[in-house]
């Protein structure tokens, strides 16, 4: 079944969103007020109950966001029958090359996932959504992949693993990216930069599938 996508908040709404993750993110859920909150967001505390019913509404409200921003970035998936292995290659680079260039480059993203680190430190309830509305969907849809261009059954730890790996390489250079920066003598996490660390995720995914097939019988 295709994941519905909610549309995106406007106004009001997704001004509180984004103070909400931002503040979650960096002080945690706890440790932030509806005041600061609403401060942020340049609106008023009522505001909070009215768009959300409340601060746990509004923090499952920033899950939701992530989730629709994350799908935003995948795109639909794409029909796995008659698939080949070239073509399943194909789509695997290209959804790769989507997930480094925007959560490499986009500010907003590296905040919501910020949040995300945070909230699954904090064993939030909204690690439900994230699971079921994201993650399971987007790994399964990356084995099958991983087992369509590899030549290797779709339900197999080491095909589950590859695909965790591959989103985990793109989330180390953003979870560690002040590292990267400082030893790579760069100055940002700008375009060039994620091309160059694209090309080298793009030469592990090649190396890695030449290695599955030549072992595949």
């Amino acid at each position: 079944m295709d994941q519905v996508i909610a549309p995106p908040p406007k106004g009001t709404a997704l001004a509180l969103i984004d103070a909400a993750i931002a503040l979650f993110g960096t002080k945690g859920f706890a440790a932030t007020s509806t005041r600061e909150i609403a401060e942020r967001a340049g609106t008023n505390v009522a505001s909070i109950s009215y768009h959300f019913d409340g601060k746990e509404g509004l923090r499952r409200a920033c899950a939701e966001e992530f989730v629709r921003r994350m799908h935003e970035i995948l795109g639909p998936p794409v029909p796995l029958d008659g698939l080949t292995p070239e073509a399943a290659e194909t789509v695997l680079k290209r959804l790769l090359h989507a997930l480094t260039f925007r959560v490499l480059t986009e500010s907003s993203i590296a905040t919501m996932i910020n949040f995300v680190v945070r909230e699954i430190s904090e064993k939030s309830e909204t690690i439900d959504i994230f699971y079921n509305s994201l993650i399971s969907i987007a790994h399964k849809r990356l084995s099958t992949l991983w087992s369509i261009a590899a030549g290797v059954p779709d339900d197999s730890p080491e095909t589950a693993l590859r695909a965790f790996s591959m989103i985990g390489q793109v989330l180390y250079f953003r979870l560690g990216s002040e590292i990267v920066l400082r030893r790579m003598g760069w100055a940002e996490m700008g375009s060039d930069q994620a091309e160059d660390i694209y090309r080298v995720l793009e030469g592990n995914l090649e190396a890695l599938l030449a290695q599955a097939r030549r072992a595949t019988p």
